[in-house]
Order: structure tokens, then C-alpha cells, then sequence
């Protein structure tokens, strides 16, 4: 009679998802892998030298409009700031300028400027507190011309209503990269845009929380790429209290050999998190050949006691027979290109809520769009 000896077998599916780690240690983190759904778009020649070799603290200048302002040399994270990647948690790890801006009731009704800039590589995380009720704007603007580790953590205090914009200029060169971390109070409501246009390379990974019930959280982005540039954007948006309402809406243009833009949402309602009223959405437009868009909608759903909740993704070429009928009406092709493209960026532009910045956004895009060869 044939022996027979049982054994154990472990099967581990392909695409099985890691397990989320969120922490400032990296030694909590999985080592850096090309392979790893976290990395697999980033070009490695670029980036991957950061798995090991963290960018230094720098001398970065910040000017702050409107806001108190304080500064330390740091080694740690800050409360709000949710730390996701090995890369992030690097160059927290090291040494960093830690810069603190409260905003209070002086700024109810202003605008709050901050201004990044730097010649040299650089890495900082910036906290941003809003006090209780306060009602305002805050723009930040990305400056730097090396390689740039720019951390933020945003707090919104109980019914604060907050437009904030944050930017990465045409002029910003290098690698920018890093977290931005919002947390949304009871009855606040944070309107948040991002858009980048400058660097190399940039990549932003954006997470939101709701610290009690009632909150809103508006997530638009604009992002333009031309010549070679690389351009990656994660978003989560965490329902993890009751009755809370989030909508997300992504844009993106892509021209050039090489160029490539990618887009990974998420959206996750909780089990506890009865009540939730959430959307996103991510539109593409690919204006040359070689160009190159990636888009990741995902929605996980623990509930089925929601308002509603859906996504959508698109990605596609301009139409020729819009480009058509504008050239019909006496158009040349450069004019019905800018047209159509400074129309789909505009109107998100826009509902950002700072209206300071609607014509030197455009303008740079239509800028960048003179380069644009074959439709």
C-alpha cells in the first residue's frame, strides 16, 4: 500500500494587494521594488536612488502671507501627516526642515500665500493648522529648482471652509515629490486643488480623513505635461465617519515623446461610515503621438447605507471633428487646439476657488501647447 504524506501550501495570488502600512519608521515599509504596485509607472532611473539616499535638509526659503510662521530642523513626522511609501518615510527619517503655519479668525476672508522656493535639493514637511470656523483661501506655490521632498499635512479645525490650491510652477525643476495629508474637522470643509505643471518628474500622493460627521472634501487637479515629463498623482479619500461628503475630479493633458501622466484613485467608504455621499472622476487628453496617460479609478465600499457613491475614467485623443468645425470657422489649428484644451482645464481651474490664479494657469498651458506638432 502507496504512503501518503500531507503537507501544507502556501498560495499566494499575483495581484494580491500588500498589506497598507502607514507609519514615519521605515523600517515598517517594504524595501523599494520596481515591481510593487506603489512604483510600477515611476521611471526607476529616475527615482529609484531615493530608496536609499534621502534628499538633504537644504535651505529652502518660505514666505508666508497672512499666517504665523515657525521653523525647526526635524527628524520625525507631524500630527496629521500619514505616511504611505518607503521614499516618504526616508526623508522624514532624515534631517528636515519642519515648518508650522497657524491659520486663525485675522484671516477670515484673505488669502494665505505660501511661497516654497529653493536653488538647491531640498526636504521639508509643512504643517498647516486652521483654527476653528475660519473661512479663507490658501495658496501654495512649488518653486524649486532641484530636486524636491515636499511633505504636507493640512488640518482643518470644526466648521472651517477652506479653498486650498497647491502648485507646482512651470519654473520647478528636478524631482518633486511627497505626501499631502488632509483631515477634515465636524462641519469643515476643504476644497482642495492641485495642479502641476513644472519639474522633471512629480509625483503627489494625496490622502483625506474626516475627524467627525458632516464634513466635505473636494479633491480637483490640473496637470499639464510636455517634453518628457513625468507626472503621477494617488489619491485617497478615506469615509471613515458618518454622513460625510467627498467628490474628486482629476484632469490631465500629455504632449511629447515620453511624456506620461498617471492617475490612481481611491475611494473607500467604512463600515461605520453609514450616510456617505461620494464621486470620482479622471479625464485625459493624449495630444501627440508617443504621449502617454494611465488611469486607476478604484472604490471600495463596506456599506450599503450610502447617499451614493460611483466612478468614472476617460482617456482618449482630441476629437477630430471638433477640431474640424473649428477650422471650418476660420480657425487655424494651434487656435482650435488651444481652444479646446485651455476650455477642459478652465473650468476646474476655476471651481478651485481661488480666482488669483485662473489666468497664469491658462496662460502657462497655452504656453506649453505651442510646443504641440502633429494633432
Amino acid at each position: 500500500m502507496t504512503s501518503v504524506k500531507e503537507r501544507e501550501v502556501t498560495y499566494v495570488e499575483k495581484d494580491a494587494k500588500a498589506p497598507l502600512v502607514i507609519s514615519d519608521n521605515p523600517a515598517d515599509h517594504v524595501a523599494f521594488n520596481k515591481k510593487d504596485e506603489n512604483w510600477r509607472y515611476i521611471p526607476s532611473k529616475k527615482f529609484d536612488v531615493l530608496a536609499t539616499s534621502p534628499i538633504t535638509s537644504g535651505n529652502p526659503l518660505v514666505d508666508v502671507l497672512n499666517a504665523s510662521k515657525s521653523h525647526k530642523i526635524s527628524y520625525s513626522g507631524v500630527a496629521g501627516l500619514r505616511v504611505r511609501d518607503i521614499i516618504t518615510a526616508n526623508n522624514i527619517a532624515a534631517e528636515h526642515n519642519e515648518f508650522v503655519i497657524d491659520v486663525d479668525k485675522s484671516a477670515n476672508g484673505k488669502l494665505v500665500e505660501i511661497n516654497y522656493s529653493g536653488s538647491t535639493p531640498s526636504n521639508s514637511v509643512i504643517q498647516v493648522n486652521v483654527a476653528s470656523q475660519v473661512e479663507a483661501q490658501i495658496l501654495l506655490r512649488d518653486f524649486g529648482q532641484a530636486d524636491t521632498s515636499l511633505n504636507l499635512a493640512i488640518n482643518l479645525g470644526n466648521g472651517a471652509i477652506i479653498k486650498f490650491v497647491f502648485i507646482t510652477e512651470q519654473s520647478a525643476k528636478g524631482m518633486h515629490f511627497g505626501q499631502i495629508s488632509a483631515n477634515v474637522g465636524r462641519d469643515a470643509s476643504l476644497t482642495m486643488g492641485i495642479v502641476s505643471l513644472g519639474g522633471d518628474l512629480v509625483r503627489r500622493s494625496f490622502d483625506s480623513l474626516f475627524n467627525d460627521v458632516n464634513g466635505e472634501m473636494i479633491l480637483l487637479g490640473a496637470t499639464h505635461s510636455a517634453d518628457g515629463q513625468y507626472c503621477e498623482h494617488r489619491t485617497v479619500v478615506d469615509h471613515n465617519t458618518p454622513n460625510c461628503r467627498s467628490y474628486v475630479d482629476f484632469r490631465s493633458a500629455v504632449d511629447g515623446q515620453g511624456t506620461h501622466s498617471v492617475w490612481i484613485g481611491d475611494t473607500i467608504i467604512r463600515y461605520s461610515a453609514t450616510g456617505s455621499d461620494t464621486y470620482e472622476t479622471n479625464r485625459n487628453l493624449v495630444l501627440s503621438a508617443g504621449a502617454r496617460a494611465d488611469s486607476v479609478p478604484n472604490l471600495e465600499i463596506e456599506t450599503g447605507e450610502v447617499v451614493g457613491a460611483g466612478h468614472a475614467s476617460a482617456t482618449g485623443r482630441l476629437d477630430d471633428e471638433q477640431i474640424f468645425y473649428l477650422t471650418s470657422r476660420g480657425l487655424k489649428d494651434y487656435e482650435a487646439l488651444k481652444l479646446i484644451v485651455v476650455g477642459f482645464f478652465a473650468n476646474i481651474v476655476e471651481r478651485m476657488g481661488i480666482s488669483t490664479i485662473l489666468q497664469p494657469v491658462v496662460e502657462t498651458i497655452e504656453s506649453k501647447l505651442k510646443s504641440v506638432g502633429d494633432l
